[in-house]
């Protein structure tokens, strides 16, 4: 159904079916609710206002699914039926024809409503002529209080006069209490600016050490790139990463700092309250964690969702991404794509940029079996990125945080 058609329909006309799509949302996991029915999930009222009630619709009508599942719920299946229940049943089972029934039967409910507006409009002109005749009769009452109230106002002239001689006596003397608050706030506000001054130049201070250990960093991380260092085992993608970032950890940083780069062991590893694993905010609190972590990405299951393709152009771009992820992370980060090889087959293993590890499956090894045994074997605090429920599942078996891909994809586009 377009959506004019279906923004055309009242959803009084479709109460049955709403109900039951609520019914069905129910009995979801909270991961498998869709984005859109956040808000219908959560709410506990009676009657879904229309806005939700028409969000609802919108994803039944396209969401064959979420229909089937309502369908279930539903003890009103009789498109025959007469009213909400028939439509509501047109809409779920979508017979031959039910598009042309529906619509006729919105006419009929427009009919109704016309009819009882005329009808209510009809009573509102009633009574709209016996309150003009009430208000002519008050409108003569009301002026021959007028001319009573004249003479009382112009007693009252004098005393009001007299009053505001009182007033503006009052108000000079606060106006002179007020002048001496004014002065001592004054005199207040320059001390805090003065504070706020020293405060700032304290703050450059820090961020012109915070850059030069950036810069260290940097430094670290280009000569890897360039070949330059050669101590570094056996070579595997993975364990080189775990070597960089423990160089990196061994870099002299300015003592202020090493309170920031040290791992706490009474931290749990889980997201905190109010951040959802799919949306950004998680991805922001991943970027303000004291320790270093590893963060294994589903990576054709995030270019579908970020580029909408598995090409290199899809892939170069998610892994510079990546790379900026590392970058933006206030401790070292083990960055790994992993890619599923039967998809593209004539590309390889090998580092990507910044640090970046780009990782592609062995013959018959799928991403999904490689993200798992990944997450299993790191001895690091592990962040998976998948929309692959089976994929989050089992990292979290192993103790991993699993993000869906729409938390990354997220802060890409909107950082």
């Amino acid at each position: 159904m377009n959506s004019g058609m279906r923004d055309a329909i009242p959803p009084e006309l479709l109460g049955s079916a709403v109900e039951a799509g609520r019914a069905a949302i129910r009995r979801l996991d909270e991961d498998d609710v869709p984005a859109r029915l956040r808000k219908v999930a959560s709410y506990s009222g009676g009657r879904l206002p229309a806005p939700l009630a028409k969000a609802l619709i919108a994803v039944l009508d396209e969401d064959e699914w979420l229909r089937q599942k309502a369908v279930k719920e539903s003890s009103r299946t009789d498109p025959t039926a007469s009213g909400p229940d028939g439509a509501s049943a047109l809409f779920l089972l979508r017979p031959d024809g039910w598009t042309f029934e529906i619509g006729r039967r919105v006419e009929q409910l427009a009919n109704r409503k016309t009819a009882g507006r005329v009808s209510e409009l009809d009573r509102r002109v009633a009574e709209a002529t016996e309150h003009a005749a009430e208000a002519k009769r008050r409108w003569q009452q009301a002026k021959d209080q007028i001319a009573e109230l004249e003479a009382l106002r112009r007693e009252e002239v004098e005393t009001v006069r007299a009053q505001l001689r009182e007033l503006r006596e009052m108000d000079r003397r606060e106006d002179l209490d007020q002048a001496k608050v004014v002065a001592e706030l004054q005199a207040a506000r320059e001390e805090a600016e003065a504070a706020h001054l020293r405060e700032m130049e304290a703050g450059v201070a820090l961020k012109q050490r915070l850059h030069r250990v950036e810069e260290q960093r940097a430094e670290v991380e280009r000569r890897i790139q360039t070949g330059r260092s050669t101590a570094w085992g056996s070579g595997d993608p993975v364990a080189l990463a775990r070597h960089l970032d423990a160089l990196i950890r061994t870099v002299e940083a300015d003592p202020a700092l090493l309170e920031f780069t040290t791992p706490s062991v009474d931290r749990e590893w889980k997201l905190p309250p109010g951040a959802r694993p799919d949306e950004r905010n998680a991805v922001d609190w991943l970027l303000r964690q004291p320790r270093a972590f590893m963060c294994i990405v589903d990576g054709y299951n995030v270019t579908h969702r970020l580029s909408g393709g598995t090409d290199a152009t899809a892939r170069e771009r998610l892994n510079d991404e990546m790379s900026r992820f590392k970058l933006r992370a206030m401790t070292p980060v083990n960055a790994v794509v992993v890619y599923d090889s039967a998809v593209n087959p004539e590309v390889e293993t090998g580092a990507g940029p910044g640090g970046v590890w780009v990782r592609y499956t062995r013959a018959g090894h799928t991403a999904d079996d490689e993200i798992r045994r990944l997450a299993a074997e790191t001895d690091d605090p592990v962040v998976v990125v998948s929309s692959d429920r089976e994929v989050r599942e089992g990292s979290e078996q192993h103790g991993a945080i699993a993000l869906w891909s729409e938390a990354l994809t997220a802060w890409i586009q909107e950082r």
